[in-house]
């Protein structure tokens, strides 16, 4: 064969490996373009992110939450928040939602401070501070309260507290009249007795401070019991025909006073000295004869203490109002016209207090 003949041959065939490797190449970028859009359409990840009144949509490859707010530059500060969190993987078509802190005061105990929150309500406040609310405690505004910058949210501590007071209640005074007994003689029918009432009160403070308070109940826990006295309605003058003849007439400042011992319920201090009769307290009088009140009649008048320079010791008087009694003790504050009435119990000579009376001196 000759050379003319062998040469087209080579041509040919060099122009089918050329056109072969065309179509590999071509085959190739084929390939290698759909892998790149299988990856790119499996890879990328639409997402909106909500920032306030602001929707913005993105597409991304990052991986995580935290890569897309690096990657789109959204700027947060430390006390803004993403979700879901920055460590959460992105899906495509994910909503991202960015709340922004803002500035507010709270105000509890009585103390104010300004703290940042992200919070849409007062109490979303409290949950993220950890302010605990107790079953009276009062907010404001209401935990519902749609918070805005600047806002103040005051919480005020309410403490309720009760307390029980009890008071005596007097006992009332009974005058019964009685013919037979010598005008001004008074004669005890019935001891009076105090009786016990208990009150219990709520008291409301308000970060401490008491702002109001009010009775809750009152019970009585005790009765008094009356004091009954029995009067004479006989003049002084006369009584089964006898006259009484008066030495002298004195108005004097009338006191009373107790035996001083411990029976009698007068008070003793330290030192073993009663309230009425100091160390004297041994329960006879200064003229020896035994504490014991009478009861105003000539029989048994009551004891009374005097000052000797006016009223004789051991004299027989009248006292108007109260009957017979004789003069058998001394007081170092009986001094001049004044008188001391000897009760039997420290209560009863409390309650007969400072009085005005007329003392008749009689002829023994």
């Amino acid at each position: 064969m000759e050379d003319s003949e062998i040469e087209p041959l080579e041509q040919n065939s060099r122009s089918k490996s050329s056109l072969r490797k065309k179509i590999e190449a071509l085959l190739f970028l084929l390939l290698a373009g759909l892998l790149l859009a299988f990856f790119y359409n499996y890879q990328c990840k639409e997402i909106m992110v909500i920032d306030g009144a602001e929707r913005l949509q993105y597409l991304t490859f990052s991986r995580t939450v935290g890569e897309l707010v690096q990657e789109k530059g959204l700027s947060l500060n430390e006390y803004d928040k993403v979700l879901p969190g920055k460590e959460e993987l992105l899906q495509d078509g994910d909503i991202i939602v960015i709340k922004r802190a803002f500035s507010v005061f709270l105000n509890v105990d009585g103390k104010s401070r300004e703290v940042w929150t992200n919070a849409s309500e007062a109490a979303g406040l409290l949950r993220e501070q950890g302010i605990k609310l107790q079953e009276d405690d009062q907010i404001f505004p209401a935990l519902n309260h749609p918070l805005k910058p600047g806002d103040e949210v005051v919480v005020v501590r309410v403490e309720k507290q009760y307390e029980v007071f009890q008071e005596q209640i007097p006992y009332r005074t009974i005058r019964v009249p009685n013919s037979e007994l010598e005008k001004g003689v008074v004669r005890v029918l019935q001891e009076g007795l105090e009786g016990l009432q208990e009150h219990i009160w709520e008291l409301v403070k308000k970060d401490g401070e008491e702002v109001s308070r009010a009775l809750v109940s009152s019970n009585i826990i005790s009765e008094p019991q009356d004091l009954i006295l029995e009067y004479g309605e006989t003049d002084i003058n006369s009584r089964s025909g006898r006259n009484i003849q008066i030495k002298k007439v004195l108005t004097v400042e009338a006191t009373a006073y107790c035996p001083g011992t411990p029976e009698s319920g007068c008070p003793i201090d330290e030192h073993g000295a009663s309230q009425c009769t100091g160390f004297h307290n041994d329960g006879y009088t200064y003229t020896g004869v035994k504490a014991e009140a009478g009861n105003g009649t000539r029989e048994k008048p009551h004891i009374i203490a005097v000052d000797p320079g006016l009223i004789p010791l051991k004299s027989v008087v009248y006292i108007e109002g109260y009957g017979y009694a004789r003069a058998e003790d001394t007081g170092s504050a009986i001094k001049g016209p004044a008188i001391d009435l000897l009760f039997n119990k420290h209560a009863e000579a409390v309650a007969f207090g400072r009085k005005k009376l007329k003392v008749y001196l009689l002829v023994q």
